[in-house]
């Protein structure tokens, strides 16, 4: 069965130097002093990502001590094996490396859809945005039903709510529709009439009737009469 050169280590491709010994003639004890002096050479920097110092167990299940190599620290490492045997065992090693990098990145690449698989992702997607688009249009229903419940007359429908009450006020006393000896000035009409629209909308001020009623409460001082007027119903 042929060795593995290189393995798979917390998603990163490495080999390790008992390996190294192996497939290139050397003494692991060897190996090792190559590691230690390219360690103190490459800088503690390189070596953190590089060199990851560990153990295994040798033929008589002694543990000794041994590291794992990136790509990068291999080929510093064997860079002066350069036997003719060491060149064919490197470009081994480095056609492993590569073999099991792309493997590494196949595995993490999404896979290709067919064209069921494809349409079939189109599908729930547009579910999926239905049902947002529908959650959403839920929540600014209850968002306009919500602002339509606390949003207020603006200046300008004040304005025009004024407007309105002095009309109606100045025409139900120019044309006598009130009993002037019970409304004996518009003073006294004025207040019937705000007091009648305040209770009609339950606020305790004009300017606190709510917008979504305004047109309704136009309609109100519009055609608003006394509700007494000279002792009988206006």
């Amino acid at each position: 069965m042929e060795k593995q050169l290189v393995f798979v280590k917390e998603n990163e491709v490495v080999t390790d130097s008992v390996t190294i010994a192996e497939m290139f003639g050397k003494e692991h004890k060897n190996v090792l002093r190559d590691i230690k002096s390219q360690i103190e050479y490459a800088g503690e920097e390189f070596a953190q990502l590089n060199f990851e110092p560990g153990n295994y167990r040798d033929k008589n299940n002694q543990t000794r001590p041994k590291y794992d190599l990136t790509e990068e620290a291999f080929t510093l490492i064997v860079f002066s094996y350069n036997t003719k045997e060491a060149v064919q065992t490197k470009i081994r090693f480095i056609q492993e490396f590569k073999r099991m990098k792309e493997y590494i990145q196949s595995r993490e690449r999404p896979k290709a859809m067919n064209d069921k698989e494809s349409l079939l992702a189109s599908m729930k997607l547009t579910i999926q945005l239905n049902e947002d688009v529908d959650g959403m249009k839920e929540d600014i229903k209850q968002l306009r039903h919500d602002i339509d419940k606390r949003i207020t007359l603006d200046y300008s429908q004040q304005q025009a709510m004024r407007n309105a009450v002095n009309k109606r006020v100045h025409k139900l006393w120019n044309e006598d529709m009130v009993d002037k000896s019970i409304y004996e000035n518009t003073r006294r009409i004025y207040s019937a009439l705000w007091k009648n629209l305040k209770d009609a909308y339950r606020v305790n001020a004009y300017p606190n009737i709510l917008q979504k009623d305004f047109e309704e409460a136009m309609s109100f001082v519009e055609g608003w009469r006394p509700i007494f007027n000279g002792g009988h119903p206006a």
